[in-house]
């Protein structure tokens, strides 16, 4: 055979073989298959999708609603409101989470005081605990002691007014603070029984979790009518805001 016979042969056996070629290996099968499959990728996730959301409407296990949600961060804010001042239906209401230890906290013990002296009857305060120093679950458990015979706000200005004098371990804390309660007429006993029980401990960890889930990034942290401000406030500063939201509501 010569050699343009081969060329014509081979050229012929190739447009014979391309004839013969399977439609899903030619170039327009093979976009055809892959167009296929990712429809059939969308539409079994999109199967999947609806099953799911069926089942998490027939089991009644939908998503918060954004009225759910502002319940949760209210609830967040106030907590159980256990260490209060002032009147429930207040025009202002300031929830401050603080540590017993924390210097910016003691910075700001005048500003509340203040408050406390000058708008009894159109401010409410609620003190929550967010310890973050060695010795401040102690004495924050010993303040809710004191509450429980009605001489929380009593032991916490004493904290404040004298927090270097407490800046102790918590072996001298367990010695000191029994003397301290009794000095305020408490139950020694009784408050003896409590400190030792830990009896608040949850209280004050769910204070710490609502503040974590609040974003409380250092004390003291404000809740002022459920607005936030953050660090020390001094007299002037907080009774600023306080007057502006008296004007507002009246």
């Amino acid at each position: 055979m010569s050699l343009e016979e081969r060329v014509q042969y081979a050229a012929m056996k190739a447009r014979h073989e391309k004839k013969l070629r399977p439609w899903y290996l030619k170039w327009w099968g093979i976009i055809l298959l892959s167009i296929a499959s990712l429809i059939l990728i969308f539409v079994i996730a999109s199967g999947i999708y609806i099953v799911k959301q069926v089942q998490i409407i027939n089991s009644g296990a939908t998503g918060p609603s954004a009225e759910e949600q502002l319940q949760t961060y209210l609830t967040a804010i106030s907590g159980e409101s256990d260490n209060s001042w002032g009147p429930s239906n207040a025009k202002v209401t300031i929830v401050e989470f603080a540590d017993f230890a924390c210097p910016y906290c003691e910075e700001s013990y005048p500003a509340i005081k203040n408050i406390q002296q000058n708008y009894g009857g159109q401010v409410r305060i609620i003190y929550r605990d967010y310890p973050l120093h060695d010795n401040s679950i102690f004495l924050a458990l010993s303040a809710r002691c004191a509450g429980e015979q009605g001489k929380f706000w009593q032991m916490h200005d004493v904290f404040f007014e004298n927090q270097d004098k407490f800046n102790l371990t918590q072996e001298e804390l367990a010695v000191n603070i029994p003397a301290l309660a009794a000095s305020l007429g408490l139950d020694s006993d009784k408050f003896k029984t409590c400190l030792d029980s830990q009896k608040y401990f949850p209280r004050i960890k769910q204070d710490y979790d609502d503040g974590t889930y609040l974003q409380i990034q250092g004390t003291p942290t404000w809740f002022i009518n459920n607005k936030m401000f953050t660090g020390a406030m001094d007299k002037e500063g907080l009774q600023t805001i306080v007057d502006g939201l008296i004007n507002i509501i009246e």
